[in-house]
């Protein structure tokens, strides 16, 4: 079934001409010799049929083949659509960087308002069925720049484990960093050498603590301890409370940051944790319909002044990475069914999904009422035009 339709808006096409146009001037890895279909149209429908539903490389091909019409109103499809190898040949020799520079136009984050407030969550995710076991090779680790408050993807860094986001995190770094930033990261993170880097960017962090860094762990757990028995009054110290009901369940939550020089140095060298000025202590209880109970504590460090209240929601807030991307990647995109594994592919296409899922974002804040994101994405698919406006 093909959608035939006139061209909605005059400025619509515009953008996405101009979408197209830079395009244009990325490099194509493919031999030139044979090719019927140019970059710039494989990319351009490869985003829009990603955000418009499609989560297979089979369904993007379905998608261009209905929706026809539609883009050759400002792209050259030529007699036939793509179809699905061509798509696969694409994302296989694909460089990267070539796909990095495509997101990077849909969302700079040099360019963006309000750099200073910005909130980046670091965390990684496993594509489940990346891996090929027949060719030696482990399911894909991607590690992303997550901006809390806006919900959208800043950056991509894949890597061959979980291990290995130890040595992910500062090629993230090393792009996205800003003066000014808040950069929050689990236990992985809280290593020297990305502390010091954190830093020397101007950016503020705010670092979960667990047992694999066990020298600092036990002598932050100490700090609390010794100052809930009185044994010592810190410099500065603060606390706040709140209690949800959801679903029957009862949660509480207690923060409790502790800070001074004199506090922070004996828990850290300044030389290892620069810049050190709070520690923080997140103890939740969880109420189950059943009357169960369940109890936790947290540990971070961070870089931020005693304020019990917007540390706990820092430390709270990096957790929204699980939701706002992990989970939206797992359930709406199928991210964990595609069997895409060789070459470049499970990378670019990790990128060009979350580069698809910022402009679904972007159209869905822009709307006066809530609608989630697969509704969203069924609507562009069956209205693919409503993307333009969300393109810079």
């Amino acid at each position: 079934m093909q959608y035939i339709v006139a061209c909605p808006d005059p400025e619509l096409l515009e953008a996405l001409c101009a979408f197209a146009d830079h395009l244009a001037t990325l490099p194509d890895p493919r031999d030139p010799r044979g090719v019927r279909h140019a970059l710039p149209v494989l990319l351009a429908t490869l985003l829009v049929a990603l955000a418009g539903g499609a989560n297979s490389l089979a369904a993007v091909a379905a998608f261009t083949h209905d929706h026809q019409a539609w883009f050759r109103l400002w792209r050259p499809l030529g007699e036939t659509t793509p179809s699905r190898d061509t798509y696969l040949r694409l994302v296989q020799r694909l460089d990267p960087e070539t796909a990095v520079k495509t997101a990077l136009w849909l969302l700079d984050g040099t360019r963006l308002p309000g750099l200073r407030a910005l909130v980046l969550a670091l965390d990684g995710k496993v594509v489940r069925r990346s891996g090929d076991r027949a060719a030696g090779t482990r399911a894909r680790h991607l590690v992303s720049a997550f901006l809390v408050r806006e919900g959208l993807t800043l950056a991509q860094e894949p890597c061959a484990a979980k291990g290995n986001e130890i040595t992910a995190l500062p090629r993230l770094l090393e792009h996205m960093v800003r003066e000014g930033a808040v950069v929050t990261i689990d236990a992985a993170g809280c290593q020297t050498a990305i502390v010091q880097a954190l830093r020397q960017a101007g950016a503020d962090y705010v670092l979960a603590l667990k047992r694999n860094q066990r020298n600092l762990h036990r002598e932050v757990k100490a700090a609390f301890d010794d100052a809930d028995r009185g044994a010592f009054a810190p410099e500065a110290e603060d606390r706040c409370e709140t209690v949800e009901r959801n679903g029957g369940r009862r949660e509480r939550r207690t923060g409790t940051v502790l800070g001074g020089p004199g506090l922070c140095e004996w828990v850290a060298d300044p030389e290892t944790g620069p810049g050190l000025r709070s520690l923080i202590r997140v103890q939740t209880e969880r109420t189950g319909p059943r009357g169960r109970r369940q109890r936790s504590v947290r540990y971070s460090i961070a870089s931020r002044p005693v304020d019990a209240t917007a540390l706990r929601e820092l430390v709270r807030g990096h957790w929204g990475v699980e939701n706002g991307l992990h989970r939206t990647l797992d359930v709406p995109f199928r991210e964990d069914d595609g069997r895409i594994r060789r070459g470049h592919a499970p990378a670019v296409m990790g990128l060009l999904r979350r580069t698809a899922l910022n402009r679904v974002r972007t159209v869905q804040q822009n709307l006066g009422s809530y609608v989630s994101i697969g509704l969203l994405r069924d609507r562009i698919g069956r209205q693919p035009w409503i993307l333009a406006p969300s393109l810079p």
